[in-house]
């Protein structure tokens, strides 16, 4: 039905109540005459056996068979009557007529008006009637006549049956159905006709209506339903109609729509197609740009590099020579804006580096503490400048013998505790190196850099990491910097497989951390030096990291130690004698080191006559001869290098320091050169070439200079050459030839060639390497560097150096200890006349500086105290007066600091200081005492050459 047309749905609704009224009415109307037809079938024989009954009373009575068969025959005749039969009393047949009865049974015969039996079978129907003697009196003589007498008692005589054929009947019933259905199929073709016309008047227009929809859909909007009937049909198709025009309509708009739209696209498509070329053209003028970027910044780092290399080399060299004090600041000045002119250029290159996807991160195998501690020494000097607490922890469950990128975690440490002394104006920089997770020989370390300094706000912690990006960017700024650091740093992080984070709160400092990912040495145990167990030493430190990071060191070399937080202590400790000390390790703070207090605890220990190391948080010559002078066996400048507490704590306990030495030998295949070595060096810069000479024979080394790689070629070729300088950019040859060139020379295979180079864009070291160079250093180059690149390949270590490092101290007390010749002669680079030059112009100037600096304390000018402070206190740097430089440098970082309550105590030292410095210069032949000390040094000079 679900599929059935509206003509098919008015045909079913408007015959089906017909076909059932029709079949139900018939079914009800047959039935009835069936059933009609029965009865009166029945009442036919049961009057019929009524009326035989009687008749065959006398001859049933009499007993005379003609009489019964005669009657039998005559009802024979009756219509539907097939046979009768007449019984006595005893059931015994006494005339019958007519075929034998269908069946015998009369056991389920009905009982109808008192006597009768009737029985109904398939084809018949049985009435079997009593017969009464209730009429007929018969006396026992015979005579002529009988009469009727009536009898007061029924007698039974007999039976009559009489069977009826029910043949006519259902003939009957037959007839009756037959004309039944004609009437109920010609009502059924009058209702199916009605129907058919009435459905034909809906689903015409219907189809009209659904032929025109389709039409719609097929996209003939200009069809059209026409119906000539009214009502809802009419209401239907002009509604139709209406949506029809309007779609015609809505499709003509459309269409001239779709077109303009088409045009519109077709002129965009054109366009971009245009713009796709100059698109492709400009991204390979952009590639091809890159790529000339890159070459720029390449060459641009050798043309700036190289002039920075004779600027800051010839600079040092330059303030090693006789200047007055005002050369020498401007020296200072030259030296300072070229090492920051050179941090700019190597920001710079490094973030084009980053840029063009160049960065990449080496695998070696290095020692994590040796970073630490070598950043933490180079940066220790400007946090002491501003007052601050460095120091740093590095936990001992901390894999120190890793493989990764040295240099690239020394830039990244370098930049954040660089950028927290920066904005810290008081308190402390701690460094903590922890480790987050350690498996399959590869460790997770976490690097923490907190600071007490300003901190920062959200909003300046969201801009940070952004490329020339700095939280402050207002022209009245207080700090200066590119701002490139943190955004280089944290790509040298990710690089390493790490991230970095920041949380700081305004006011109350920040930290930077950060983790990387490294590999671990099989084996910790790698170059460590041999253990000094058995030891016992006590060690005095107030910082609580500081105390943890050399107790660390100290399990590290199996030394047992005794940790005290204070003087008190530690006095306790040597006082009750319990353990059996070998030496001392005091930690002493600078601000602290002239106070009566630290005096005489310094006092209280060389009572004991134990060997006393300090450390001090001080990088100034003078502080450190002080505490010698105060009864310091050794000391060292704090945050140190674990290689020198160790060195320190071996001579304090009285090892032989040649066992110490064994374990770190000389470069590979090569022995220590009991005599300074040739070096060849070769660069086509002239500035350059004469700074490397310069450099190299003031460290008492032979060297050989030439201007581009085919001199080189030939010098190697005719000399013989221990080690040989190579700048790599030259005209004609070029250093990597020429290297190429050498190696091909008989026996010159494994010459030492070091590159010296100026780019910073390309990875350099890899590519130096592969090409036959055996190490590289980078301009701008400085003695040291040069010094340690000599003794790392030749094994020779030049004697100023070492007589420098080795130069013994004064053994005048602090208290008259007020100038120090060696430290003079040292600052003027060993020349007398310039040490007696400065020393000099500090006496002649000392009487007007301390005359303002007086009345600035008295008016309370804390701005003109503070600048005529630094002003003397940068002129006693060079003169070797200890005891004032000291006391102004900690009355400069006091007015700094802003320490109102410590500033008269400072202020009366300085007076004190500068009187006993007046008085000792007019008592003394100083100029003596210099021409002493240096004549002394050359003498120790010729002993150990000899």
């Amino acid at each position: 039905m679900k599929n059935w047309t509206i003509q098919s749905r008015i045909l079913f609704l408007a015959l089906l109540p017909g076909v059932i009224v029709s079949v139900v009415l018939g079914i009800f109307f047959m039935a009835e005459r069936a059933r009609d037809l029965n009865d009166l079938l029945d009442q036919r024989s049961l009057a019929m056996a009524k009326q035989l009954a009687p008749t065959c009373e006398y001859g049933v009575m009499t007993g005379n068979v003609g009489i019964l068969q005669n009657i039998a025959n005559n009802m024979l005749e009756e219509k539907d009557v097939r046979s009768v039969s007449i019984y006595n009393q005893d059931v015994e047949i006494l005339a019958h007529s007519g075929p034998k009865m269908l069946t015998e049974r009369i056991g389920s015969a009905e009982l109808q008006d008192n006597q009768l039996q009737l029985l109904r079978t398939e084809g018949s129907v049985r009435v079997r009637a009593p017969i009464f003697a209730q009429n007929l009196v018969i006396p026992d003589q015979l005579s002529d006549q009988f009469y009727a007498e009536e009898s007061r008692q029924i007698k039974l005589l007999g039976w009559a049956e009489l069977e009826l054929s029910n043949a006519n009947t259902q003939l009957m019933r037959y007839q009756h159905i037959a004309s039944s259905l004609s009437v109920i199929l010609l009502a059924l073709l009058t209702c199916t006709f009605v129907a058919i016309r009435l459905s034909r008047q809906v689903s015409e227009p219907m189809s009209n209506i659904v032929k025109a929809i389709g039409d719609l859909e097929d996209g003939k909007l200009e069809s059209r339903v026409h119906i000539n009937s009214g009502g809802e049909f009419q209401q239907l198709a002009s509604g139709i109609n209406a949506m029809a025009s309007a779609l015609q309509r809505v499709n003509t708009e459309h269409q001239h729509n779709l077109e303009q739209a088409t045009q519109d696209l077709q002129e965009t498509l054109d366009e971009m197609e245009i713009r796709n070329r100059e698109l492709a053209i400009g991204r390979k003028e952009a590639l091809e740009a890159s790529r000339m970027k890159s070459e720029f910044l390449a060459n641009v780092s050798h043309e700036i590099r190289t002039p920075l290399n004779g600027i800051i080399g010839f600079s040092d060299l330059l303030v090693r020579t006789r200047v007055d004090e005002r050369q020498a600041d401007y020296l200072d000045t030259i030296r300072k804006s070229s090492g920051d002119l050179l941090n700019i250029i190597n920001d710079i290159l490094d973030l084009s580096k980053i840029d063009a996807g160049k960065l990449i991160i080496e695998h070696t195998s290095f020692n994590l503490r040796d970073v630490v501690e070598d950043v933490l020494t180079v940066l220790a000097p400007e946090a002491f400048n501003k007052g601050l607490e460095l120091n740093h922890l590095i936990y001992s469950d901390v894999p120190l013998q890793v493989e990764g990128d040295p240099l690239r975690l020394k830039q990244v440490l370098t930049n954040l505790i660089n950028n927290a002394i920066k904005f810290t104006e008081r308190g402390n920089v701690s460094v903590r190196a922890s480790l987050i997770n350690q498996g399959d020989n590869r460790a997770s370390i976490k690097f923490e850099i907190q600071d007490s300094g300003i901190g920062m706000t959200d909003a300046q912690i969201s801009k940070i990491f952004t490329a020339f990006t700095q939280a402050d960017a207002s022209t009245a700024r207080q700090f200066g910097g590119t701002g490139l650091g943190l955004i280089i740093s944290r790509a040298l992080v990710e690089a390493m497989h790490g991230e970095i984070l920041v949380s700081s709160h305004e006011g109350r400092g920040s930290t930077f951390s950060f983790h990387i990912k490294v590999g671990v040495a099989e084996t910790q145990v790698t170059n460590q030096p041999p253990a000094l167990s058995g030891y016992q030493v006590a060690l005095l430190e107030p910082s609580l990291l500081n105390r943890m990071n050399t107790g660390a060191l100290l399990n590290q070399w199996q030394v047992e130690h005794h940790d005290c937080e204070n003087r008190q202590q530690l006095l306790e400790l040597l006082t009750n004698n319990e353990h059996n000390l070998q030496a001392l390790i005091v930690a002493v703070s600078r601000q602290h080191i002239n106070d009566p207090q630290q005096r005489l605890f310094m006092q209280q220990l060389t009572q004991y006559q134990l060997p006393l190391i300090t450390l001090i948080d001080s990088v100034s010559h003078e502080h450190l001869d002080q505490l010698k002078q105060q009864g310091a066996s050794l000391s060292i400048s704090q945050p140190f290098l674990h290689q020198r507490l160790y060195q320190a704590l071996r001579r304090a306990l009285g090892k032989d320091t040649s066992e110490a030495s064994d374990h770190n030998p000389a470069a590979p295949g090569t022995l220590p050169l009991r005599e300074p070595p040739c070096v060849l060096a070769v660069d086509d810069n002239s500035a350059n070439l004469k700074l490397v000479v310069t450099l190299l024979q003031e460290l008492g080394i032979r060297v050989i200079a030439a201007s581009n790689g085919r001199d080189a070629i030939d010098i190697v070729q005719l000399q013989a050459v221990d080690m040989v300088f190579m700048d790599i950019q030259m005209p004609g040859m070029n250093g990597l030839e020429a290297t190429e060139q050498i190696r091909m020379l008989p026996g010159r295979g494994s010459l030492p060639i070091i590159a010296l180079t100026a780019h910073a864009m390309a990875d350099e070291k890899e590519a130096l390497i592969k090409a036959g160079m055996n190490d590289y250093q980078t301009k701008p180059i400085s003695q040291e560097q040069l010094s340690a690149c000599v003794e790392r390949w030749t094994g020779y270590r030049s004697l100023s150096q070492a007589a420098v490092a080795e130069t013994p101290a004064p053994s005048k007390s602090q208290c008259e200890w007020v100038f120090d010749a060696a430290t003079a002669l040292r600052h003027a680079n060993h020349k007398v006349d310039l040490a007696q030059d400065m020393f000099r112009m500090l006496l002649d100037s000392l009487h007007n500086d301390m005359q303002h600096i007086v009345d600035a304390w008295e008016e309370e000018d804390m701005e003109n105290l503070l600048e005529r402070v630094h002003r003397v206190h940068g002129a006693t740097r060079y003169c070797g007066v200890p005891c004032l430089r000291s006391t102004l440098e900690t009355f400069e970082t006091a007015l700094k600091a802003n320490k109102q309550n410590e500033l008269p105590a400072l202020m009366r030292q300085l007076v004190e200081d500068v009187a006993n410095l007046q008085q000792w210069a007019q008592s003394n032949d100083w100029s003596a005492t210099l021409i002493t000390v240096a004549a002394e040094r050359a003498d120790h000079t010729l002993v150990s050459n000899a």
